[in-house]
This record gives structure tokens, C-alpha cells and sequence, in this order.
């Protein structure tokens, strides 16, 4: 019972997330929905190729997949901004600016998915690609802790919700195996 899927269990989970989406401020756009939406497919197909590559050493394999998003980004930058504002933007970028570009190479691109695709390469992507859920809340967290931004009630609410439901979703099969629980005696689950 503890291989099947259990989709139900994360009903929590996307509560917590709709609350996130609903308090957006009606600030997306079309635009921006269909480039969300582009970058989740793109990134399930990276998912698939990270875990059908077989690739033992995740940090390689990140870097030199990393290349192929040199010549798509730069087009665009140079289509949607144009050379002289690529120019200015290197020239007149500050030690923070670096510092965002260095965190954002160094920790997001290299360690998170080097570590996303080794648990990949090692674990069933039903048990991998839920906590994907948690980028919203540490998102949230993050901006409170660096930037000072609010945590009102919603946001908390939402954040537990989007633990809670993992948590079922994580814990479930461990107390499946517990003796006497309904569920173990062959009720549904």
C-alpha cells in the first residue's frame, strides 16, 4: 500500500498554495502565466532527462546542461532589451547585483539542482517532486527574514497548510505500517 500513489494526501498542500495564489494581488499577466507555465514544462523535461541520463555526478551534468541556456537567454536579452541596456546593466551593476548573480549560479542553479537530480537519480519522483511545494513558503520566509516584508495571517495559514499536506503526504506510508491502523487492515486509505 505504501508504493501506490496518493494524490488525495496533498490536497492540503495545494490549499496552501491556491491561498498564495489567490492573495497575488491580481498582479500576473498572460504573458507572465504562459512563461510560468513554459518554465514548469521545461523544467519536468529536465526532471526526465536528469533521471533518464543515469548520470552519477549531478554538479557535472548541471554545468554543462547549464550551457545550453547561454544562447536562448542572451537572444531574448538582446531582442527584449538590446545590446546598450545588457552594456549598462554589467557596467553599472553594484556588489549586490553580483552577489544576487553569484547566489543565483552558486546555490539555486549548481547545488539545488545537482541536489534535485541526485534525489531523482535515487528515489521515486512521486516522493521527490512534492516538496517542490515548499519554494512558495521559503519564498515567503525568506522575504520576511532579508527584506522585512510582512508575514500576516494568510501567509502563515498558507505556509501550514503547504507543510501539513506534505507532512500527510510524507508520513502516511510510515504509519501505514503501523499494526492495528484501519488502513493496514486492507481499509482504503
Amino acid at each position: 500500500m505504501c508504493g501506490r500513489s496518493r494524490p488525495h494526501t496533498l490536497l492540503l498542500a495545494t490549499a496552501g498554495i491556491g491561498i498564495i495564489v489567490a492573495h497575488g494581488g491580481g498582479s500576473a499577466t498572460p504573458t507572465g502565466l504562459v512563461l510560468v507555465l513554459l518554465a514548469a514544462m521545461s523544467w519536468a523535461g529536465g526532471n526526465q532527462v536528469a533521471r533518464a541520463s543515469g548520470v552519477t555526478n549531478m554538479v557535472g551534468f548541471v554545468v554543462w546542461a547549464s550551457l545550453f541556456s547561454i544562447p536562448p537567454l542572451l537572444l531574448g536579452s538582446l531582442l527584449l532589451e538590446g545590446p546598450s541596456a545588457i552594456a549598462a546593466g554589467v557596467t553599472n551593476a553594484s556588489v549586490g547585483t553580483w552577489a544576487a548573480v553569484a547566489w543565483q549560479s552558486a546555490a539555486n542553479t549548481l547545488f539545488g539542482y545537482a541536489a534535485w537530480g541526485w534525489l531523482l537519480a535515487r528515489h521515486p519522483a512521486a516522493a521527490i517532486t512534492p516538496t517542490a511545494m515548499l519554494v512558495p513558503v521559503f519564498g515567503m520566509g525568506a522575504s520576511a527574514l532579508l527584506l522585512g516584508e510582512a508575514l500576516p495571517a494568510w501567509k502563515l495559514g498558507a505556509a501550514a497548510l503547504v507543510i501539513g499536506g506534505l507532512a500527510v503526504n510524507v508520513f502516511w506510508p510510515l504509519a501505514s505500517r503501523l499494526p492495528g491502523y484501519p488502513w493496514r487492515r486492507g481499509a482504503a486509505d
